[in-house]
This record gives C-alpha cells, structure tokens and sequence, in this order.
C-alpha cells in the first residue's frame, strides 16, 4: 500500500476519535477517554444482567429480606453521582463470597451476605460497587479496548497485504481480554473512596468499611476451606482475590480516606447490627442445608454421582424449599440417564420457583431424553425468555425442531449455537441436513465442509462427506 493512503486513514482515524472520544466524568469532573454513552453502558448492563443473574444461581429467594436490603441499596444510590441511572438489586444464590454491580444491576451473593454483620458493612460494600458504576469504571475498560483494537486496525492497515497484519491482530486480542479482565488499582481506590462517601452520606459508621474489607477476606478463606480448594487451585477464587486485594496497605488507605471525610451524622450507633442479623434469620437457619449441598455441587463436578446424589439428597431432608436442591438432583438423574427422575426433580424445583431457569432448562432437557419433542419445545423456550444468551436452550430447542422433522425452525436455533460452540461434534452437520432438507444447498455445502473440520469421524462427519460428494456435482 502506498504510504500517503495508509497515513490518510491513520489521520481520518484520529480525526474521528477527536470528535467523539471526549467524555466528562461525572464524579471527577474530569475530560477522559470515552466511546460509550450513557444509554449505551444502559444498554450493555442490560444485556449482561441475564447472564450476570444465571451464572451466580439466580435469585436467592426470601422477599423480606430483600425488600429490607434494597431500601440500603436505593438510599445509596439516591446520594450517588447518577442517581438518574435506573437500577435492580438481587441477593443471588451462590455460596461464592461475591459482591458486583454493573449499570442497572446491583448484587450480593447469599455467601458473603451471610458472614456480614451488620447493615454498615453490607453498605460499605454495595458503596463500593455503586461507585464502579457511578465513575463508569465498566465503561472506561470498554474504551480502552475499544481503543487498543482501534490502534490494532491501524496496525493492520499499515500492514495490509502482509501476513503480519493477521498476527497483530490475534496477539492484540488475547491482549485486550487480558487487560479488560479486572478493574486496576487506581479505579479499585476510587470505588473505595466513593463507597466510605455514600454509606456516611445516609448514617452509617465509615469505619465498618475497613470491617466489611475483613469480613471479605474471612469469608473468602471459610469458603476455600469448607470447599478444601486453595486461591491457586480455583480459578475464580484467584481472580477474586486479585481483584479485590485485602492487604493492610488498602485497609490503611480506607482509613486515610475516612479522615478526609466530611463531617456525617450516624444514624443510632451507625452499624444497625441487630436489626440486620432479624432480618437474615432464614438465611442463617438455612447454612448448613447450603454447605451440604454445596459439597453435593462439589461431587458432581468431579463426576462422583452416587456421592453428588447422597449429598444433594442431605441437604433436601434439611431443607426440601430450595429449588436450586432440587434442580441439583434433577441434573445428576439427568446425566446418569434417569430421565423419568429427572422429570419430576426438575418439576417439584420448578413448581417453588417457577422463573428458575436452570430448572426450566433442565426440564426441557428431560422431556428432550424422553421423546416428548413438543413439551421440550415449550420448555426451551421459556428458558430462553428468561435467559436469551443461554446457548445450551437455543441448541435444546433447535434440536427438539429437528428431530420433528421441522427443520426451518431447527436452523435459527442451531445457527445462534454454532455461533457459541462452533467445534461443536454435531452442530455443523445437523445444520447441513436441515439446509439439505429446506434445499439451501449453499448454506448446506458450508454446514457439512465445517462438520467435516470438527469431527469428520463421526456419523455426522460420514454423512456430511457423502452429501458433499453427491451435491458438488450438482452445483
């Protein structure tokens, strides 16, 4: 390429950036770097919720409590930056010790609510969080790769025609995720500063922020141990830990920022610890029903069945109001081909909580098992209403489709699978015969050549080689 062209595209880049990239932040007040509007990081909050929900066990259902949290979490927000922003708050149902919030959404994880003492301390933490949001933390990281990407494609122009513009583009986007994985430190400070801001704002006592630090770190230690892993050995955990450092260096830093602090007024002692601990009374009734079933968790994902259902099994004699239980049992029925016991664990987990997705999921799965094709189709697509990104769904329901022989229904769901699983053993070569079904025979040709990629060996595979031979011909 000429190189008047190539530095004609760098400054119409450039040119473009300048135009757009300017934000003021609105709790520095500063100029930054930025690519995403507000109704955009609305949008991409909303989008991620699903997901966010579903991989951290969905709700954690007990309406009192919830209610009761969320009054702490809207006045939070109500003395927050912007306010304006709408947002939920959700206790999810996971025994990991997690705390998180992304535009719109704002959680807690029943584990580390559990091990919180007191109301300051739960909102020293959902401070903290908000003011990720508050300081468009999540936005900024978007930017930045936003940005290194752009910088990439101008690499690839400068280096366009060569085999290098490839390369640079593959290293830069194992880069990208790398840096875009967790907050830095500065932002993590940031957070910190605005949560001892927000929780004094509304009465609380700042100092419990240092506890609700410590709260964190113990509850992360009792969960590895109770789980016998370590912070090396569980990939999320590490990541946790990483990300949210509980060094006496950051503990001192929270200090320093409480003494540059306006003055407040507490409200009662600032720490309301005995109305906290009434409201979380179910909960705490309910730990070691959780701790036994998360063995059962435990068992399953090293495929000791018999031990995963003794457990699961436990757990449900202590406690049989769980769906999340019940859904458990469901799954290791299903895996061990008890489609019938599967059916009617996954019934009863639906029949407590009838927007558990896991459980409509696993429902449609046994029906699937089952032959009754047409129940599956209605299950599967609940469970994608509740969780539109739920690739295994959208395979589910394609497959259900495909199997009666209604194949231009199968291929939107097959295709939104393929997009997530593409070295899928049987996803190119299903998508080929219902191409070759609904006479789509270029869709079909690139469907069965992509089969014979992945897993030519299978009986896809030998289909997908014996279509291709009869219809090349042809086209």
């Amino acid at each position: 390429m000429p190189a008047h062209s190539t530095i004609l595209k760098v400054f119409l880049i450039l040119l473009i950036l300048s135009a757009f990239s300017c934000a003021v932040n609105p709790v520095t007040g500063r100029n930054e770097l930025m690519f995403v509007s507000e109704q955009q990081e609305i949008a991409i909050g909303k989008d991620a919720s699903p997901s966010a929900n579903w991989e951290f066990g969905g709700e954690y259902h007990d309406p009192a409590l919830q209610s009761y949290l969320n009054r702490i979490v809207k006045q939070l927000w109500t003395v927050s930056e912007r306010n304006h922003l709408p947002f939920e708050f959700h206790i999810q149902n996971s025994s990991i010790p997690n705390a998180f919030a992304l535009p719109g959404y704002v959680a807690i994880t029943r584990g580390l609510l559990a091990d919180m003492e007191n109301e300051a301390q739960f909102a020293a933490v959902m401070g903290h969080e908000i003011g990720h949001v508050m300081a468009r933390h999540t936005a900024q990281r978007i930017s930045k790769g936003m940005l290194q990407q752009l910088g990439l494609s101008v690499g690839a122009i400068a280096l366009q025609g060569s085999s290098g513009s490839d390369a640079l583009l593959q290293l830069g986007a194992i880069g990208s995720s790398l840096m875009l994985l967790k907050y830095d430190r500065e932002q993590e400070l940031q957070a910190d500063r605005l949560g001892v801001k927000y929780m004094s704002e509304i009465g609380y006592d700042p100092r419990e922020a240092v506890e609700a630090h410590k709260v964190l770190e113990r509850s992360a230690n009792n969960y590895m141990s109770r789980m016998k892993v370590s912070a090396r050995s569980d990939t999320f955990m590490s990541e946790l830990l990483s990300t949210h450092p509980r060094t006496s260096v950051r503990l001192e830093e929270i200090n320093e920022m409480i003494s540059v602090l306006p003055p407040y007024a507490l409200r009662g002692d600032g720490k309301s610890a005995n109305a906290f601990k009434r409201a979380k009374d179910q909960l705490s009734n309910k730990s070691t029903a959780y701790y036994t079933f998360d063995e059962a968790a435990q068992h399953l994902q090293k495929k000791e069945y018999s031990k995963a259902e003794g457990k699961v099994k436990e757990a449900i004699r202590l406690n049989g109001s769980e769906a999340i239980f019940h859904n458990l049992l469901g799954e290791i029925k299903l895996i061990t081909k008890d489609f019938i016991a599967a059916e009617t664990s996954f019934k009863k987990a639906v029949s407590l909580y009838p927007n558990f997705q896991p459980a409509v999921y696993g429902l449609g799965s046994a029906y699937f098992f089952g032959n009754k094709y047409s129940s599956a189709i209605e299950q599967f697509r609940f469970s994608i209403s509740l969780y539109p990104q739920h690739a295994l769904s959208h395979f589910g329901l394609g497959k259900s489709y495909y199997e009666l022989a209604d194949y231009s229904k199968a291929i939107p769901y097959l295709k939104a699978f393929a997009g997530s699983a593409p070295d899928h053993d049987e996803i190119h070569g299903l998508l080929g015969i219902c191409f070759d079904r609904t006479q789509q025979m270029q869709s079909a040709v690139i469907a069965y050549k992509n089969q014979l990629q992945v897993a030519p060996d299978t009986d896809l595979g030998r289909h997908a080689r014996k279509r291709l031979a009869e219809i090349n011909p042809i086209l």
